[in-house]
């Protein structure tokens, strides 16, 4: 039987980084990732092609009362691979001393350093205002006639090209994805990575994991790991532990929420031509209570974020070249909950509560003033009911026709939570080293141990954490 000094589970922002880290260190080190490893190359400009290939459950995936799709990577580079290459650090200043409160205390000045390191390393920039697609100059302009605080965000991107496609994988090796950059850079220190692995079991000595057993392909393989690392991501990695019935006194699951919330269209008089180059660009300073960030995508994804129904719709898509969008965001509290039913299914149990809903009215309103002030001749948030808004004075249809949460079409790419750090065995699953409670030798590192909610795009901070974490690992 083979010997690793780390196995890791997961090869997205935190396993990939964890990954590079440790076999820089000289460390053996296998990565287990449940996705197929794909040649950027082959990647196709086709929505149907790429959801089943490259996410989870084909793109599919929503929590159990079916409020809300959440979308993941499922491939060699997780998430990475599929994101819009946002990086956006977190508001230290919030976040901290909030999940300090909570029994994290995490060292601010190493999370400082390990950004900053990944920035040079990924190439991080301010998204270029040449490379933006015309939604953004939309954006903008509204944001200015209304004097709230506008800017481009930072990216990790090396010389795009600006297709526009970075929700399904890039062909060109633009962005600077854990497929393109970590996970080859492990490699090249002697890190193993193999794809398609299923089934993953933990076989537990005492205190220690001894032996990851895996299937692939039909075969069954055990290795022996001095040290496993999850990083399966949020909700990936509490359906691991909980299949091996490491439950840390049912806090396993626990905690878990997620920044989501709802995309609003806005149509101009003339053609913006949205969909050509980046489709995120821009974040807007509206407040505490909720994020907003520009969003465009291609048809078949923009369809279905676009209000209306049979004629309407159809009419409103044959317009698509005239639309430009952003998304309403608000962070849930961490009261969700991942489990397995009966059938050994996973479940995700995560609401709104009105507190959420109110907030994504209210930034809706907000938006649609800013879409509004730019010239916008309707605005059309996302939403079941048929809502749309042709001058400012209509925002109080927004209050009207949206009375519950799944009057709105609600999505998120931040799930979080659900393995909490907490010095507090009884409260948290994982400890400010990462080491999973009560036992020397199992971590977790991902958004999955995010006490409360980031309120930001995840990917800068789960790979932050990943890099402090490795120090705790090696040691």
């Amino acid at each position: 039987m083979k010997r690793y000094d780390a196995v890791i589970v997961g090869s997205g922002a935190a396993g990939a980084v964890m990954a590079y880290r440790l076999s820089s260190k000289g460390m053996s080190v296998l990565v287990l990732e449940r996705g197929k490893r794909e040649d950027p190359a082959t990647f196709e400009h086709n929505e149907m092609e790429m959801l089943p290939r490259i996410y989870k459950n084909g793109g599919l995936q929503t929590t159990a009362n079916l409020d809300l799709a959440i979308m993941q990577g499922c491939t060699v580079g997780g998430s990475t691979v599929v994101n819009n290459a946002i990086w956006l650090r977190a508001d230290l200043d919030r976040l901290l001393p909030d999940w300090k409160t909570r029994g994290a205390d995490l060292d601010r000045a190493r999370m400082e350093a390990a950004y900053t390191d990944l920035e040079s390393k990924l190439r991080v920039s301010q998204i270029p205002m040449a490379l933006a697609n015309n939604g953004t100059d939309v954006f903008l302009r509204g944001c200015e006639a209304l004097g709230i605080p506008a800017r481009l965000l930072s990216h990790n991107r090396d010389e795009c090209i600006g297709c526009g496609w970075c929700n399904y994988g890039c062909r060109y090796n633009r962005k600077t994805s854990m497929l393109v950059t970590f996970i080859p850079w492990a490699e090249s220190h002697g890190a193993e990575v193999i794809d398609q692995c299923r089934d993953v079991r933990l076989t537990r000595r005492g205190s220690a994991i001894a032996e990851v057993r895996y299937h692939r392909l039909g075969v069954t393989e055990t290795v022996a790991a001095d040290r496993v690392v999850v990083c399966a991501g949020a909700i990936g990695s509490s359906d691991l532990l909980l299949r091996n019935d490491i439950t840390q006194r049912g806090t396993v699951g626990r905690g878990f929420h997620a920044l989501g919330g709802v995309m609003v269209t806005a149509e101009m008089i003339g053609q913006v031509d949205g969909y050509d180059k980046i489709g995120l660009t821009c974040v807007a300073d509206v407040g505490d209570e909720c994020v907003v960030e520009t969003f465009f995508s291609p048809p078949g994804a923009f369809s279905i974020t676009l209000g209306g129904w049979f004629a309407a719709h159809y009419d409103r898509m044959h317009r698509y070249t005239r639309f430009t969008q952003a998304g309403v965001m608000v962070g849930t509290d961490p009261t969700g909950r991942i489990t397995i039913d009966r059938k050994g299914r996973t479940k995700i149990d995560l609401s709104f509560s009105q507190r959420d809903l109110d907030r994504l009215k209210k930034g809706v309103g907000t938006l649609a003033g800013i879409f509004f002030a730019a010239g916008a001749i309707s605005v059309l948030p996302s939403s079941y009911r048929f809502i749309e808004l042709t001058n400012p004075g209509d925002v109080h249809l927004i209050d009207e026709q949206v009375q519950h949460a799944d009057d709105l079409l609600l999505g998120s790419a931040h799930p979080q939570g659900g393995n909490v750090i907490c010095e507090d065995p009884s409260k948290g699953v994982v400890d400010p080293s990462f080491r999973v409670h009560g036992f020397d030798n199992l971590f977790v590192v991902d958004a999955s141990v995010f006490p409360s909610n980031l309120w930001a795009n995840c990917q800068a901070t789960v790979m932050a954490l990943s890099h402090m974490a490795s120090d705790h690992v090696a040691a």
